[in-house]
């Protein structure tokens, strides 16, 4: 019997197949042959999550404590605030970031926010409604009053000695107050977040949108950054964000941290992480 290769055996368009195929897979190994030699020589690198591509949009500093701020970049950089008004430690991040606003007053849009319900009382809401309005209606004497206030915590002669208008800031406050119900919210106990704290809604949806919990809350390019409670630690967690930095980033600021609460000095407690919060 005569002896017959296997490809004799095979008729012409079967043998056709069986060759293309062949031929695919000899050029696969030795494709996988050259990939794996420039592997080895470093010409070849492998993204295991492809997703960190936009690592490009956010940028990392250490700050003077020695930890790591991220923040999205942006060309004038949007940072908020969320405090309590009378939070011992929403206090020192405000005194902390004071300096920031007047030195990139004109580089970045700073604001103060408010957490979405109050653990101090009625003074609380008073005090937001007030704070709030002066921001939005006479934003010029915000500085100047919130650097007497967070001294003192005597409004009304804060009020004097930043020259508000305090007309148009009371019918601000009552339009705030009829606007966003804030005191019907504190009246209406049965609305009262776990049972004890009443709501302020002014920033609702913006509480709900970064997941702010409690005061202090640092939200920089709308999202949540971690900074230590000095002005020169609150620059730099700005500074991060800037797409190209200004020169009055070059310029430093105290790097002590301010003191929790009302009053002036620095923090020597050790409770720069400290914060007013449900849980």
């Amino acid at each position: 019997m005569e002896n017959k290769s296997f490809f004799e055996t095979l008729n012409p368009k079967t043998a056709a197949t069986v060759g293309i195929l062949s031929g695919i897979g000899v050029l696969c190994i030795v494709a996988c042959l050259i990939m794996a030699i420039m592997a080895a020589q470093g010409k070849i690198s492998y993204v295991s999550n492809p997703v960190k591509k936009v690592a490009d949009k956010t940028a990392q500093i250490t700050d003077t404590t020695g930890g790591e701020i991220a923040a999205v970049k942006a060309d004038k950089p949007n940072v908020e605030l969320f405090i309590m008004s009378y939070c011992p430690y929403g206090l020192q991040m405000q005194k902390a970031l004071l300096p920031v606003m007047e030195l990139l007053k004109d580089k970045a849009d700073i604001s103060i926010k408010f957490v979405s319900y109050i653990m101090h009382d009625k003074k609380e809401i008073d005090e937001n409604n007030l704070q709030y309005c002066l921001e939005n209606e006479q934003q010029d004497r915000l500085v100047p009053y919130l650097k007497c206030f967070t001294v003192s915590g005597d409004s009304a002669s804060c009020l004097k000695e930043a020259k508000v208008n305090e007309s148009k800031l009371v019918n601000c406050i009552n339009a705030t107050d009829k606007k966003f119900g804030t005191t019907a919210a504190y009246n209406d106990k049965a609305t009262w977040l776990s049972g004890y704290y009443p709501l302020y809604p002014v920033h609702q949806e913006l509480n709900e949108r970064y997941g702010v919990q409690g005061s202090p809350t640092l939200v920089i390019n709308g999202a949540q950054v971690q900074a230590a409670r000095s002005p020169e630690a609150v620059k730099q967690a700005i500074c991060a964000a800037f797409n190209e930095q200004p020169s009055e980033c070059d310029q430093t600021l105290s790097t002590a941290s301010a003191a929790p609460s009302f009053g002036a000095g620095s923090d020597t407690t050790g409770g720069a992480a400290a914060g007013c919060a449900t849980q």
